[in-house]
């Protein structure tokens, strides 16, 4: 139980106090303990010095009686709702990144990639593939000494430029949507290629008609695109071409340099 020192009015709770040492029989001529004996010595014997000395100790005292007085009794509830309010939120990450409340569609990274390629914007365009996927294009960038931009418009898709010219835009139309169980996909060529497998909740394939239109060129594709949910986000893990093999970005890359 916490007690208030006699001697220079802190709390403490051991044998003597932590502060001053009152209390402690090792330092029976500590100043704090002749304090102390001054202060309890009965009044007819007290000295002028004496009485000044109990004076500041009966302040200190009554001071310390008015911080317990006023100590905070709704501290208990503060820290019980600071508990709750951190919990609550710990909880609604947990379910963000396992996909279960603020899931994005599935729909939503297909755009996002097109548009990335229309607009040339290099962050928007590696966040549509996994986290080894994203590391490798930036390593590559890096590597080249390219800056976002170039990337885009000279290494990746300076054939589309080329054919179809400056300032081409991309529309997207969705088709058919197949849900695909895990026989129907192999993720063995991905671990060769960075180690380890995506951890996939879910994957589909989406059947896409894609419009490319600019000032020199006009062509439509008809394309299949693998995605893969990883906790709350898609991913793109593929394309094909109704006709073949549509390169992939990566493929392309390789191809351009």
């Amino acid at each position: 139980m916490a007690k208030v020192c006699k001697s220079c009015g802190e709390m403490y709770s051991g044998k003597y106090c932590d502060k001053c040492g009152y209390g402690d029989p090792k330092l029976k001529n500590s100043k704090a303990a002749v304090k102390y004996k001054k202060a309890t010595k009965p009044e007819r014997f007290r000295s002028e010095d004496d009485k000044a000395v109990y004076a500041k100790w009966e302040k200190e005292r009554r001071e310390a009686r008015k911080q317990r007085r006023n100590f905070d009794k709704n501290a208990g509830i503060k820290t019980l709702v600071i508990t709750a309010v951190v919990f609550v939120a710990v909880v609604v990450v947990v379910l963000w990144r396992s996909g279960v409340i603020f899931k994005s569609d599935k729909r939503d990274v297909v755009k996002q990639y097109f548009a990335s390629i229309q607009n040339s914007d290099f962050d928007k365009f590696i966040d549509c593939f996994p986290s080894d996927m994203k590391d490798e294009y930036e390593q590559q960038r890096k590597e080249g000494g390219y800056s976002k931009e170039d990337v885009m418009k000279k290494v990746l898709y300076s054939s589309f430029i080329e054919q179809y010219g400056e300032g081409y835009t991309i529309s997207v139309k969705f088709g058919k949507e197949t849900k695909l169980e895990k026989d129907d996909y192999d993720l063995e060529e991905y671990k060769k290629a960075y180690g380890r497998k995506p951890n996939i909740s879910e994957a589909y394939e989406l059947v896409v008609n894609v419009t490319f239109s600019g000032t020199k060129d006009t062509q439509e594709a008809k394309l299949y695109i693998y995605v893969g949910r990883m906790g709350p986000s898609w991913k793109i893990f593929g394309m094909t071409e109704d006709s073949g093999m549509l390169l992939d970005s990566r493929d392309e890359a390789e191809t351009t340099e």
